[in-house]
């Protein structure tokens, strides 16, 4: 029996179009041939070192075309990659290692400062493989890989659809991250699904201009190598680079969140209209709704693109689009059920709310992740039998297209990557002069949503922000960090001891018509 194994279509390609270009990456271009061969080495490399079937390995990367590799590399010998985001430090880095139980970490040499700091301390991790040379690493990445074979490599044992494949970690209430599993089967389901929504053909070229150790960049150019199309990947988002790229590699393709989008249309007119976008056919969208007057400049900035608007989860891939077609008669709508899947919204008592009112998200189809790593608890609470509930609430009009009206708890929407006040919480209410504290999101300019704490103090003569704020470096990612401080006498809670943030929310935005 034949199975949905990730990594096949790579060496399917590696047949048909063995000549033609796979991926790009600053200097570097490699055709088919040459990435199968370069992942077969990898896989190889990994099975050296011992790791086989079931083994987990992380990797800590910019976008770059090693962290391709090691997706479809694992992929062939039955390991499960763990994505970490690149601006984690050392503690968050730890806890997504020890939590996913990973028996390697592979990390670009320069967060070796970060990794250093943990390396003695991981419980799992005994395999430090550095992009780059790195004084931390048991190897240099291209050292490393080059000694070894281009053919195939065998898995240790049979490979199924089913096995796992990735733990992507995704925020949650209890503020620690929590490992979505997810299989063969379900993730290359999302790259079918993905094609055919989002008009991912045979003759294009991706573009990897978002964060590829998050879901949406990484699946939404998955497709491109399925069908064997070319892929540029750029290290990181920069408005005026992804415009050069653009114009420079012809791709037809790729994601963009909405504050991306904001950045690009944030440039002056003159250095935005030099550059040719017209080989743009497919644009996608995730993360929150554009703002009608971003998704018109979209519209006419990228005339020759398609615009594609879709709801998703880390946890399932995609669940509801807003079709092209449908653009400029659906504002703020994540439009309707995807292919393979279907969504309901429901009250507090498990029911079906009517059109026009709003209920809790909730999701079945094809894509579904497992189960929340070691976490029985977390899946119980968010799965109810076959639907999934993603904590967001949503409405549905008359025609049957989705609206978000209330974010994912009280996450916080940055740059399009996930905040969870939970997490900073967490680390302010070790501060010695603090009793009390909330985190929302209040909005930026530049990051669409950014953090912002507020404070009950134990000693109000001693309240000072900066040092709250400096209290936080290196407990905390640089882009959780809250931007800004406010002291208040108390916060306004439950009878169960509850934080009501909507009334925290709503006293900031009086404050700030006022």
């Amino acid at each position: 029996m034949e199975h949905m194994l990730f990594s096949d279509p790579i060496i399917l390609n590696a047949k048909r179009y063995g000549d033609k270009e796979a991926i790009s990456f600053k200097d570097k271009r490699f055709t088919y041939a040459q990435f199968n061969q370069r992942i077969n080495q990898l896989a190889h490399a990994l099975q050296s070192e011992g790791i086989q079937k079931g083994d987990k390995v992380a990797f800590q990367l910019m976008n770059c075309n090693q962290l391709y590799e090691v997706v479809f590399a694992c992929g062939k010998i039955g390991a499960a990659y763990v994505p970490i985001n690149s601006r984690f430090v050392s503690q968050e880095i730890k806890h997504v290692l020890d939590d996913s139980e990973s028996v390697a970490l592979i990390f670009d040499s320069r967060f070796s400062d970060e990794v250093k700091a943990i390396q003695d301390q991981a419980e799992h991790t005994h395999h430090y493989i550095s992009v780059g040379e790195s004084e931390v690493s048991t190897f240099e990445y291209e050292q490393w890989i080059s000694q070894f074979p281009t053919d195939e490599p065998i898995p240790s044992e049979p490979l199924n659809e089913l096995d796992i494949f990735c733990i992507m970690y995704t925020g949650g209430t209890t503020g620690r991250p929590k490992g979505a599993v997810r299989s063969h089967r379900s993730l290359y389901l999302v790259a079918l699904l993905f094609s055919i929504e989002f008009s991912i053909g045979r003759g294009g070229k991706g573009l990897v201009a978002g964060p590829a150790y998050g879901a949406a960049a990484l699946s939404i150019s998955i497709p491109n190598f399925f069908v064997g199309n070319p892929v540029h990947i750029m290290e990181k988002f920069h408005p005026v680079e992804v415009l050069e790229a653009i114009e420079q590699e012809k791709p037809t393709t790729t994601f963009l969140a909405p504050p991306m989008f904001d950045a690009i249309f944030a440039l002056p007119e003159d250095v935005r209209d030099q550059y040719d976008v017209s080989s743009m056919k497919s644009l996608i969208s995730v993360g929150a709704p554009l703002h009608t007057s971003t998704k018109e400049k979209v519209l006419s900035f990228f005339a020759s693109s398609e615009l594609n608007e879709f709801y998703g989860a880390t946890e399932l891939g995609g669940a509801a689009n807003l079709f092209p077609e449908d653009q400029k008669k659906k504002n703020r709508s994540v439009g309707l059920p995807m292919l393979g899947m279907d969504v309901k919204l429901l009250d507090d008592d498990g029911e079906e709310v009517k059109q026009g009112e709003a209920g809790a998200f909730y999701v079945k189809g094809i894509t579904l992740c497992d189960e929340y790593y070691k976490r029985p608890e977390a899946t119980e609470e968010a799965f109810k039998g076959e639907w999934l509930g993603l904590g967001d609430m949503g409405i549905q009009d008359e025609e049957g297209y989705y609206y978000i009206v209330d974010r994912k708890q009280d996450m916080i929407l940055s740059g399009a990557i996930n905040v969870y006040p939970a997490e900073i919480e967490e680390v302010l209410h070790e501060h010695p002069n603090i009793a009390d504290v909330a985190v929302i999101g209040v909005p930026h300019e530049k990051w669409g949503e950014v953090a912002k704490a507020i404070v009950v103090p134990r000693d109000e003569e001693k309240a000072n922000a900066d040092d709250i704020l400096e209290f936080c470096k290196g407990k905390l990612a640089k882009f959780k960090i809250p931007h800004s401080v406010e002291f208040t006498d108390e916060l306004p809670r439950s009878l169960q001891g509850k934080l009501l943030k909507y009334q925290i929310r709503e006293k900031f935005i009086e404050e700030k018509a006022r």
